[in-house]
Formats: C-alpha cells, sequence, structure tokens
C-alpha cells in the first residue's frame, strides 16, 4: 500500500483502475492493518486477490483484484474503502489502542457487489454491514504482523432485490478472521500477505461452506 500526498491520488487511481479487469465479490482479507492513516495524508493501493469457494463439489477460484484508498481524517480515525469492477464497500477505522508495540483499532464497513458465481448456495446480490477488530503487532521497523477478526451480516438475494421483489433472498451472519504481514519498503511504499476465511451461516437453512 503506498502512502502519498493528493497531488498523486488521482495518478495512482488511474493506474490501479487497469487492474480491475474481472469482476468479484469482496473477499474475506480486508488488506488493511490496525494504524490508521495521519490526517491529510491519503492512502492508495492495489490487491491482485483471489477467492476460493466450493462450487458443486468440487472448490472454483476467482480473480478478485481491488483497488483501496484510505483518508486520514482524525487523529484517531480515517475513512476509505475498496473497489472492484462490480462492487464497493465504504468505512472507517478508529483506533483504539497504540502502545508500542500493539495497535488495536475497530473497522465498521457497509458494502454491496455482485457475485459472478452461480449454484445453489450463492446469491448474485449482496448487501452486508459489521465490522472488524484488527490488531498490529511491529515486529520490527519494516515488519509488522496483523491478525483480525470480522462479524458481517448481509442480505443476499437475486437481481430482483433492486426491484423490491426479496422472494429467495437469504440473510446471512459471517464471522471470519485474518491473518497479514507487512513489510515496508520505503516511508511511502508498503507490500502486504494476507490471507481470510468466513464462515456465512444462513438464518433460515444453516450454515453454508466456507470461504476465504
Amino acid at each position: 500500500m503506498a502512502v502519498m500526498t493528493s497531488r498523486n491520488v488521482a495518478k495512482t487511481l488511474g493506474a490501479g483502475a487497469l487492474l480491475l479487469v474481472a469482476p468479484g465479490c469482496m473477499s474475506g482479507a480486508r488488506n488493511l492493518g490496525a494504524a490508521t492513516t495521519p490526517v491529510g495524508t491519503t492512502e492508495v493501493g492495489v490487491s491482485v486477490n483471489t477467492l476460493a469457494f466450493e462450487r458443486g463439489r468440487e472448490r472454483a477460484y476467482l480473480p478478485n483484484p481491488e483497488l483501496t484508498f484510505r483518508k486520514g481524517a482524525g487523529e484517531n480515525w480515517d475513512w476509505g474503502g475498496r473497489l472492484t469492477l462490480l462492487g464497493l464497500e465504504l468505512g472507517t477505522r478508529h483506533r483504539l489502542v497504540d502502545h508500542s508495540p500493539w495497535t488495536l483499532s475497530l473497522a465498521p464497513s457497509a458494502g454491496v457487489w455482485y457475485v459472478p458465481v452461480t449454484n445453489n448456495s450463492t446469491e448474485p446480490v449482496n448487501f452486508r454491514l459489521g465490522a472488524q477488530a484488527l490488531v498490529d503487532y511491529r515486529l520490527g521497523r519494516r515488519w509488522t504482523l496483523t491478525g483480525g477478526a470480522s462479524l458481517m451480516g448481509g442480505l443476499a438475494g437475486p437481481l430482483t432485490v433492486f426491484q423490491g421483489r426479496f422472494n429467495g433472498a437469504s440473510v446471512l451472519v459471517s464471522p471470519g478472521g485474518s491473518l497479514g504481514v507487512a513489510y515496508r519498503l520505503s516511508p511511502s511504499l508498503e507490500l502486504r500477505a494476507e490471507g481470510g476465511l468466513e464462515f456465512p451461516f444462513d438464518v433460515r437453512e444453516g450454515r453454508r461452506q466456507p470461504g476465504g
């Protein structure tokens, strides 16, 4: 993830948008650390993700590039989101504890997106609302380990939900977790590798296959 002034944001957004060549749903990993963006600074990142999910009796994989952005809004909070070709999630991040080497933050978010897979347990339209707790542990000047725990509630259904018809829609509760490691190449550039899992539960029909 790159940290830069607002003058460079438009150029970076344009370059990142070129990578948004495949539709995809939001991943379980949020590609976020617990440290909030400094006031007056904008962070822009490009994530090259892959979603793994059950399709019938086989495991399927879906490319899911994402463009992320964060804007420092206060001493202990920022706002931002992530964008795919057919999805958008927006939220804030609030730093609750910052005591070296630990940082703890809470990141509520809301999102909507289209899932381009078809099986008996996947609806194309998804609305979600929830939050993630993030914990950073700084291993050194360049390395940071990040753990996350999330709880998301959502509505998933067919395209007719946009017409106010909710037949076939499902109410989902999805606890999840993530683990990542970040390496800071320079004061304005960071690389992050992260994996995440979610365990969706249909309020009416019970547990579904996990995704990650």
